[in-house]
């Protein structure tokens, strides 16, 4: 297993940030450049408190264009959850992410991802190095996304360009 972390700070109080994050969790597709759309998963949540039980997330790439991540920790007085990506493809044993948030002070947060990959095989191994390029790659965005809506409550530019180009409208 290998693991992936990131760190973030914010001008936002922790409960905006956790509202976003934890809160809102099905609803990432609305803010996330990265994750053109999402929706929440069927069923009720594993785990107790959880607001719901996971997220479907079209991802925009090809060899795995959607995703279900399902909640399998959560903790709302520590500001923490963690999610498990399901029906991967065989040469990913596992995907598992956990976030935090910190409060800073009153005005200001962190946030902590980890964000933990299993590979299986030869093809694993060998694709391993680019899923963690495009991770590397993709992560700051994420969190530039997730600092703008959670500075301004509105998604940034290159997200609403992205949303206005899905609507039929915009065609």
């Amino acid at each position: 297993m290998r693991t992936l972390r990131a760190q973030a700070a914010f001008d936002a109080p922790a409960t905006t940030v956790w509202d976003v994050v934890a809160h809102r969790f099905d609803r990432v597709g609305d803010w996330a450049t990265v994750i053109p759309a999402s929706h929440p998963a069927p069923g009720e949540p594993l785990v107790v408190g959880a607001p719901v039980a996971g997220r479907v997330c079209t991802t925009g790439i090809g060899l795995v264009p959607e995703v279900t991540e399902r909640i399998v920790a959560y903790d709302e007085v520590r500001r923490t959850l963690t999610y498990e990506a399901e029906g991967l493809p065989r040469f990913i044993g596992a995907a598992r992410n956990r976030w935090r948030v910190t409060a800073l002070d009153d005005r200001r947060s962190r946030v902590d991802l980890d964000a933990t990959l299993q590979v299986h095989g030869i093809l694993g191994w060998v694709l391993y190095p680019l899923i963690r390029l495009q991770i590397l790659r993709t992560t700051p965005r994420f969190l530039a996304d997730l600092k703008h809506v959670v500075e301004t409550g509105q998604p940034s530019q290159r997200k609403q360009r992205q949303l206005l180009a899905r609507t039929p409208s915009a065609r």
